[in-house]
């Protein structure tokens, strides 16, 4: 049974008509009538019984119709994947941590969708699930913390950032002007952890590690905002990425601060090694390089 086979066999399955089933083909009655005889000659035994005006499927068809249904299915994720390639030029599919996709990449995707006729598709998720993602022809572009990629990816440095502070405000006077990590460290208040999976989680681990082989955080988060409500309840400090620190820098509680020195950090692009980028891919990269 080939495919248009399949699809006549299907169509009259779902209808119970020949007419239904050359409706939703948009082919005639006629042409519909012989490719079902053509395909009954094939095979060697018949699908449906005329019974009343309708065709009543056989033995034979209910056997088929689980694996044919199964293939209608591919065929219409097939179709569907066409459709999608033929508009590729079009469609953007791009993945970030929520905070980045939040601060850095929704302005961007609203003026390009502004100026072109783009589609765009944003996905928030962390590192590893966004190297998956483009391995998985799942992503396009991903945005990340950080600039090492694991076997198969591309990265390429997109900004570099500083670590911030954020400190519950009524601390503020008990810490000095240039506030170094041993000042943190030595304070009575923790510093609140960041996990160590996550790539600015692993730079502070290493960066408070080189000063205090013992330091151990007390409270520990997976997501940055945690860290930063966690300081509004006094908990204790968060080192966090400048975009966090935006977000809370207007809060009574909390005052963001620099760190001295610096903690220097990168955000890069991701690509899968194998993937050629698109025209659209390449222009929402030079666009976002400009805005930074």
């Amino acid at each position: 049974m080939n495919l248009r086979q399949l699809e006549v066999f299907y169509a009259i399955m779902q209808t119970g008509t020949v007419s239904g089933a050359a409706r939703s083909l948009h082919v005639s009655q006629p042409n519909v009538t012989r490719i079902l005889a053509h395909t009954e000659q094939q095979l060697g035994f018949g699908l449906f019984e005329r019974v009343k005006g309708r065709l009543v499927p056989t033995v034979e068809a209910k056997t088929l119709l689980p694996e044919a249904e199964k293939v209608y299915q591919q065929l219409g994720q097939f179709r569907s994947l066409t459709n999608k390639v033929k508009q590729g030029h079009q469609h953007l599919r791009i993945g970030a941590p929520p905070i980045l996709a939040t601060k850095l990449l929704t302005p961007m995707i609203a003026q390009m969708s502004h100026e072109q006729e783009l589609s765009f598709e944003l996905l928030t998720a962390n590192r590893d699930e966004l190297c998956s993602g483009l391995l998985k022809h799942e992503l396009d572009i991903a945005i990340a913390f950080g600039d090492e990629a694991p076997p198969a990816i591309l990265s390429e440095t997109l900004l570099t950032k500083s670590l911030q502070v954020l400190v519950p405000f009524n601390t503020v006077e008990h810490l000095p002007a240039d506030l170094t990590l041993d000042d943190l460290i030595n304070y009575p208040l923790p510093i609140i952890g960041l996990d160590s999976r996550d790539p600015l989680g692993l730079l502070l681990h290493q960066s408070l590690i080189a000063r205090d082989e013992h330091y151990h955080h007390p409270i520990s988060v997976r997501g940055y905002s945690a860290a930063a409500e966690l300081v509004k309840h006094q908990a204790g400090f968060a080192i966090v990425d400048p975009w966090t620190a935006e977000q809370y820098q207007n809060e009574d509680a909390v005052c963001v601060l620099p760190l001295q020195p610096e903690i220097p950090f990168s955000v890069s692009t991701l690509y899968a090694e194998h993937t050629p980028q698109s025209i659209v891919a390449k222009q929402f990269i030079t666009a976002l390089k400009g805005s930074c």
